[in-house]
């Protein structure tokens, strides 16, 4: 018998210009023009924290590298900021940093 196992996950902080929803939305039709769309459902990306000029967002650790390439390619320029295992950890990094001036 074998135990399933949770997949694990990779929460990646996103600098943007305008609002976080059309970020997070130019992040998922990048992915899936350049990886298809059997890799993008792979990824199971999720909006988790939006922000004032930066996004948190979550993604799977297997398609975690995509999702990089996807945001560095994305047509209004986003750089990511940091990733991250875990929120908590990704948070207190932020507010070290506090690159955008948002506090999370």
């Amino acid at each position: 018998m074998t135990l399933k196992r949770r997949e694990k996950r990779r929460y990646i902080s996103v600098m943007h210009q305008g609002l976080p929803a059309d970020a997070f939305a130019v992040i998922e039709r990048r992915h899936k023009d350049l990886f298809g769309t059997i890799a993008s459902a792979r990824a199971s990306l999720r909006l988790t924290k939006p922000g004032d000029g930066v996004i948190i967002v979550r993604s799977s650790l297997q398609e975690a590298t995509g999702v990089l390439a996807a945001i560095a390619l994305s047509d209004p320029p986003m750089a990511t900021v940091d990733m991250s295992s875990s929120m908590k950890r990704l948070k207190r990094r932020l507010a070290k940093v506090n690159t955008a001036g948002s506090k999370f």
